[in-house]
């Protein structure tokens, strides 16, 4: 009869092999499998502004004042991607001016959920009117800003979007951007214009 140390060993050898099958079956299939998610996946996802209107951005005469703002903004979207389109979940644009002084979400609520194949551009329109309450510090930040002829506005664009690397593989991504603009101060009768044209960054 075979020894316990011989039984013992005939099982461990069993089982090792059984690991090496599946570590040779799995290996080439696991290396694959990230390969085509390199490949596949839309990276260096960058949203950009192209132009932006500033109709309206002064304080009122109240006792504390309020901040009046008028803004437009023209955000393009690109899946530079050729094979794979991007699902829009959620989003979302803010506008904040000075040491964080928030203008509020876009007027109109952006057109979601929406699917936007290979190789393609889309452009939302998020617009900003309304008035807010600020401090003394926002006061003196606005009044700096209109003696130095240059008004800084950031937009916050809040994204979720979903994308199919491969079947049945789906993943989710969530991502904030700030998008810095600057404007010449607005005058009564024309709007300052912001053409320059510039790519927003990542918030971490």
């Amino acid at each position: 009869m075979p020894s316990e140390r011989s039984i013992v060993s005939t099982a461990l050898s069993a089982a090792l092999g059984q690991v090496w099958e599946c570590i040779e079956f799995w290996t080439p299939l696991t290396s694959v499998i990230i390969i085509l998610w390199l490949l596949y996946r839309p990276d260096h996802f960058y949203p950009t502004v192209d132009s932006a209107v500033l109709a309206t951005l002064n304080l009122t005469t109240d006792e504390p004042p309020n901040l009046q703002y008028d803004l437009a903004v023209n955000v393009s979207f690109r899946n530079s991607h050729s094979r794979l389109s991007i699902r829009y979940l959620d989003i979302s644009a803010t506008a904040f001016c000075g040491s964080g002084t928030k203008l509020g979400p876009a007027d109109d609520a952006l057109p979601t959920p929406f699917r936007q194949g290979p190789k393609n551009t889309t452009v939302l329109h998020p617009a900003f009117r309304g008035m807010v309450a600020v401090d003394s510090m926002v006061t003196a930040w606005l009044k700096k800003e209109l003696e130095a002829v240059m008004v800084h506005v950031n937009l916050r664009l809040s994204l979720t979007i979903k994308y199919r690397v491969m079947w049945p593989f789906i993943e989710i991504f969530f991502y904030k951007y700030d998008c810095w603009l600057w404007f010449p101060p607005p005058g009564l009768a024309a709007p300052a214009i912001f053409d320059a044209g510039t790519r927003c960054w990542v918030v971490n």
